[in-house]
């Protein structure tokens, strides 16, 4: 229980962080309201993912999914902090 509780908290910080900051970039609103929304998506994710991690019967099912969602999801940032946006 406890690497499954080490797992869901590690993911879920970084699922977290990693789609609020997608969001932040992709989001055309001023920037008070994109902070608002990112504090109530990354608690939602947040808990999401812990949730998830917590349901899988080990740990290392839970670390491949969310590795495979941090990948694409830090892939995303990546490719959206060197495109400009206009």
């Amino acid at each position: 229980m406890w690497l499954k509780s080490l797992a869901a908290f590690a993911w879920g910080v970084l699922l977290a962080i990693c789609i609020v900051l997608l969001s932040f970039h992709l989001l055309p609103f001023a920037a008070g309201l994109k902070l608002f929304i990112g504090l109530l998506l990354g608690f939602c994710v947040w808990v999401t993912v812990m949730a998830y991690c917590y349901s899988r019967n080990t740990t290392k099912a839970a670390n491949m999914v969310c590795g495979k969602w941090f990948a694409v999801t830090a892939a995303a940032n990546v490719l959206l902090f060197y495109i400009p946006v206009y």
